[in-house]
């Protein structure tokens, strides 16, 4: 009774008809990968939750803070700041690889412009997200990602000044540089990134993805292909939980800004810029190399923006692009570790 009373005040009868009559392909496993994204946002919520509880935002305390969590004085905290740091890099992950397969199934042609936008978007708060996140711990580790980080922001033509004194929290970084992340990280971003995925998931269900064709064997969205985006969470679980449990994410030493480190390289999803940054010549026709870089990344992202605008068809050659593209950046992300 009380099953059927919610069902109906819901109206839960209609809502998975509505589901019911749209469908996707049998073998569309690309379909999984947007629900596989939202669940990694939520473990992130969640983790990042429970570790705010014990977390203090304060120079002199916060890698005192997350070794006592990592260090087992709190319950399970090494796994829970293990799972949240995992899931971190899974879901930026996630993002360019859900990015890159729009790019090469030319899905971001009409009617999807808007989601597309939104997807863009989300990946720079992600990356965001991700960014701030890897200098809470306020090691060394730490402490280098903020200063390599905002190095590479100073080089956006017109605002890069600006934007690396705001990330920094001034000119130096310090206990302004922790106290931005720390709140960009639990407040900002995560509530920005939550509106723009309901955003991105309104739009889908207004324009829905193609219909499979006809001669192509598919599956209604509930609740078939729902159950088993269930199925891949389950297992997506499972693979985060060995990770946590069996690869290490090391804390490394209380960081120093007396001595800070040489050589610093930033995280992983900033590799290709900082490579490319680093082997500019000084000049580049006339303009510091290190700026021109910059700004023509900077225009390729606003390319990126109005490209269901420019390439109003889905061209193949949009495709060949993408794929040219992630060559480049695996080669210089290749280049920066060695």
């Amino acid at each position: 009774m009380k099953a059927s009373w919610l069902a109906d005040r819901i109206g839960w009868r209609q809502i998975s008809e509505q589901l019911a009559e749209h469908r996707v392909p049998r073998r569309g496993y690309v379909f999984y990968l947007g629900g596989i994204t939202l669940y990694l946002f939520l473990v992130q919520v969640a983790t990042g939750i429970l570790l705010m509880l014990y977390y203090q935002p304060d120079p002199q305390a916060a890698f005192a803070s997350v070794q006592r969590i990592a260090g087992g004085d709190v319950p399970y905290g090494h796994l829970v700041r293990n799972v949240h740091a995992w899931s971190s890099d899974l879901f930026v992950l996630a993002l360019l690889t859900h990015l890159f397969l729009v790019l090469v199934r030319r899905t971001f042609r009409a009617p999807h412009e808007l989601s597309w936008i939104s997807g863009i978007l989300s990946l720079v708060l992600g990356v965001g997200l991700a960014f701030t996140g890897a200098v809470l711990p306020w090691s060394e580790n730490a402490y280098a990602d903020a200063m390599v980080g905002s190095g590479l922001a100073r080089n956006v033509p017109l605002v890069g000044g600006w934007l690396m004194r705001f990330m920094r929290g001034g000119p130096d970084i310090g206990a302004g540089t922790l106290g931005h992340a720390f709140g960009f990280h639990v407040a900002a971003l995560p509530a920005a990134l939550t509106m723009l995925i309901a955003l991105h998931l309104f739009l889908l269900s207004r324009k829905p993805a193609a219909q499979p064709e006809a001669n192509v064997p598919s599956i209604p969205l509930y609740p078939d292909f729902l159950v088993r985006q269930g199925v891949a969470f389950t297992g997506l679980t499972v693979v985060i939980m060995t990770l946590g449990t069996f690869v290490e994410r090391p804390l490394g030493v209380v960081a120093d800004p007396a001595a800070p480190p040489i050589g610093a390289r930033p995280p992983w999803y900033f590799l290709p810029f900082h490579q490319i940054i680093r082997a500019a010549p000084k000049e580049l026709l006339g303009v510091d190399g290190a700026r021109f870089i910059a700004s023509a990344v900077c225009l390729l992202g606003l390319v990126a923006l109005a490209l269901p605008f420019i390439d109003q068809r889905g061209s193949k050659i949009t495709a060949w692009l993408a794929w040219g593209l992630l060559l480049i950046l695996l080669l210089l992300s290749a280049s920066a570790l060695t």
